[in-house]
């Protein structure tokens, strides 16, 4: 993890792998996700909101990039999307202000080290095959941080915040400026 600037602002830089091939069980059922879907999308992820949750307005899905979800959700950003060995892999950078205001448990959790569940949110077009659901045609809206549910691809599947291999520098409630002195 590192701490860098986005829009002046410092940002914990933390490894993330979003979702990877398999088959998930997921808000519509299982669904297939394969390689080279997931490769061809790596690109389309890169700045994408990062959110707490799902955005949910008036009971119904809706899009990240709404201003409201923003003002009351969004904590951060998705950055350097790849697919690398099944996995679709980024950083998110999260504004550690921003998260302790939207959600204290995740900056908590990335100043001890503990994963957390991630789950994508995600337009796309199903395809049968087979008796089974592939997922063709990805369009990213939002990758959501759940603080206290379980995501379709879940840590136990591989998938998750801190999920890659990365080097422990706390990001914790002092003023990142003073942080970014003591760890540049």
């Amino acid at each position: 993890m590192q701490i860098k600037k986005l829009e002046g602002r410092d940002h914990c830089v933390v490894p993330v792998v979003m979702l990877q091939v398999g088959t998930f069980n997921g808000s519509n059922g299982p669904v297939t996700y394969l390689a080279n879907d997931l490769e061809q999308s790596a690109e389309l992820w890169n700045g994408k909101p990062l959110v707490v949750y799902h955005p949910v307005m008036y009971g119904q899905s809706v899009g990240a990039g709404d201003p409201d979800v923003m003002n009351r959700q969004k904590i951060g950003t998705v950055f350097n999307t790849k697919f690398d060995n099944g996995k679709l892999k980024a950083e998110a950078w999260i504004d550690a202000d921003r998260a302790w205001q939207v959600d204290v448990r995740v900056m908590q959790a990335i100043q001890n080290g503990n994963k957390l569940e991630v789950s994508t949110g995600l337009f796309l077009d199903y395809e049968q095959h087979n008796g089974s659901v592939i997922a063709r045609n990805y369009r990213p809206d939002h990758l959501a941080i759940l603080p206290d549910k379980v995501g379709a691809c879940s840590l136990k599947d591989g998938c998750g915040l801190l999920r890659n291999e990365y080097q422990v520098i706390p990001c914790d409630e002092e003023p990142l400026e003073v942080l970014t002195m003591k760890f540049a």
